[in-house]
């Protein structure tokens, strides 16, 4: 074979030529280092081939079984959340529980939302990533959606049974929470109402859950009628069977909460009335409800006009200083224009539009109501409830760690870079020209420079000793530890010792500091003029070898 450049001749396993070392052959040259290409390749599907054979061989979440363990991997890709933050505190099954926390936010309050007929625990909500994604929630609350099998014909027992399960879900947050809040739809409202009444019957043997706020859209009254709209039941529970038994069902649970809720705020003893005055202060206080305009499903009259029960009359005349208790949405201001428009062009009517749409997070795409949930929601619980004490310390002690952490790089960028960006403090400045006022001009500039680097680099070693004076002062540390006393004993006389220390503590450009390091700074002082003016050590050595 002869070189295609050179036509030198070349052995037959030889993919270069000896002459012009150019490469004649790139077939050889791949055969010579074949090992590595398979090596190379080998790599590569070791990483690549394992996540594949996962993505190919993993269960739909679609396909799951109610009640089935959903895989912390799974369930974020379901609700399509990119932020890796999320994780599930307990383990989620499908269609039961979803309880999501962020380790990095670690939020110590938490929002239970309960659905109602429509949907299931969290597609009854539309896309809770729209929340999830929302600082104003993310960074103040865990989420925990609570599900249930939706059916008309679950009797009084079973609703009991259902009621008892959450007063279990209920009980265990608040146990690792300093709040709840609770968010229903529908139905959801009448199940939340019933746990707060069997536990209101059980005080004070069971203290309150701490509930921050309830809000309830579109609560069941008894007001519905089944039987009037039996292609609504169809849509609802996808269910043919006997409608007057459904009715019975859903009016025998109304009537149970209602009937106890008369008796709880009409109290005939002296211990009745503590339960009412707990749960006046505990739940109806912290209640809002939000309606809509062309519900055809709760709280509609004969002719379809929405009309508000007398409980919830009474629940909207208590005081509050925010959001009023009780709105109705106007159907024109929840897509009911663009939903009629629907109807007329296919045909098919949709009773259950106005009583689902409202809580569809996100889903309302062609219209102004958008983002009106997470309005809505935040503008009624809003933060959580915190001591105003504790608040005003986190922020203040914030700031600090905020300024202390700027001026540490500020007094960096002094020594290391421009030192005459030190000359911007007043006092510092006057110090510094008073004390080379009298070098000739040509020297003051360098000697101006050195200066500042030698004062900042003072501030830089007493920044490190003042991050110790805040923790002793906030009691976090003993006057008496340790770390403190050997800086007393050895750095801050070094620094205080030297040239540059003691003419700032003479100019008093130590006055930045807190009155108990100043006056440590000046014990230090002392303990230099009593050993004869001198330093332990140079204070650059001091500070290296700490």
């Amino acid at each position: 074979m002869n070189c295609p450049a050179c036509y030198s001749e070349i052995d037959d396993r030889s993919y270069r030529c000896k002459e012009c070392q150019r490469i004649a052959s790139y077939r050889r040259l791949c055969w010579r280092y074949r090992y590595l290409v398979f090596v190379l390749a080998g790599l590569i599907a070791y990483w690549t081939v394992p996540a594949l054979v996962r993505r190919w061989f993993a269960r739909d979440y679609n396909k799951l079984p109610f009640g089935a363990l959903v895989s912390d991997q799974m369930t974020l890709g379901w609700l399509g959340l990119t932020d890796k933050g999320w994780f599930c505190e307990e383990p989620h099954y499908k269609g039961t529980l979803l309880h999501l926390r962020h380790n990095v936010f670690q939020a110590k309050d938490v929002i239970v939302f309960v659905h109602g007929f429509t949907g299931d625990y969290v597609s009854d909500w539309g896309k809770p990533k729209v929340l999830l994604d929302d600082p104003r929630f993310n960074r103040n609350y865990d989420f925990v959606f609570y599900g249930f099998k939706t059916t008309f014909h679950q009797d009084l027992p079973a609703f009991e049974a259902e009621a008892t399960k959450l007063d279990g879900l209920l009980t265990h947050l608040g146990e690792n929470y300093k709040s709840i809040t609770i968010v229903t739809h529908s139905n959801g409202g009448l199940r939340a109402m019933r746990t707060l009444l069997n536990r209101a019957k059980d005080f004070p043997a069971k203290q309150p859950y701490k509930i921050h706020r309830i809000v309830m859209f579109m609560p069941l009254t008894e007001n519905v009628s089944l039987a009037a709209q039996p292609e609504l039941v169809k849509q609802l529970g996808k269910q043919t069977t006997d409608i007057a038994e459904m009715q019975a069902n859903v009016d025998s649970k109304l009537n149970s909460v209602k009937e106890d809720l008369r008796a709880l705020l009409d109290p005939q003893d002296a211990l009745a009335k503590v339960r009412t005055e707990a749960f006046m202060q505990d739940v109806a206080e912290r209640l809002y409800i939000i309606n809509a305009e062309g519900d055809e499903v709760a709280d509609v009259g004969p002719h379809g006009e929405k009309i508000v029960s007398e409980t919830l009359r009474k629940v909207s005349q208590l005081p509050t200083l925010g959001s009023p208790r009780l709105i109705t949405l106007r159907y024109s201001d929840i897509g009911g224009p663009e939903e009629d428009a629907r109807a007329k062009k296919t045909g098919v009517k949709n009773p259950a539009y106005a009583h689902g749409i409202v809580v569809k997070m996100g889903e309302q795409k062609d219209f102004s109501f958008f983002d009106r949930f997470e309005e809505l929601l935040f503008d009624r619980i809003g933060v959580p409830p915190r001591s105003l004490s504790a608040d005003v310390e986190q922020i203040r002690q914030s700031t600090f760690d905020r300024i202390t952490s700027t001026i540490f790089e500020m007094n960096r960028f002094v020594v290391d870079r421009n030192p005459m960006v030190g000359l911007c403090w007043r006092n510092i400045a006057d110090a510094v020209k008073a004390k080379l006022q009298n070098v000739p001009e040509p020297q003051r500039q360098k000697q101006t420079e050195e200066l500042v680097r030698q004062i900042y680099y003072v501030y830089i070693v007493l920044d490190q000793y003042a991050q110790l004076d805040e923790l002793r002062n906030r009691g976090y540390m003993s006057a008496d530890d340790p770390k403190l006393l050997e800086w007393k004993r050895s750095t801050l006389p070094n620094l205080i010792g030297s040239e540059v220390g003691k003419w700032m503590l003479d100019s008093n450009l130590m006055e930045y500091y807190s009155q108990p390091m100043i006056k440590d700074l000046q014990a230090a002082a002392v303990t230099i003029a009593q050993v004869g003016g001198q330093p332990v050590e140079n204070a650059k050595s001091a500070n290296s070898g700490r």
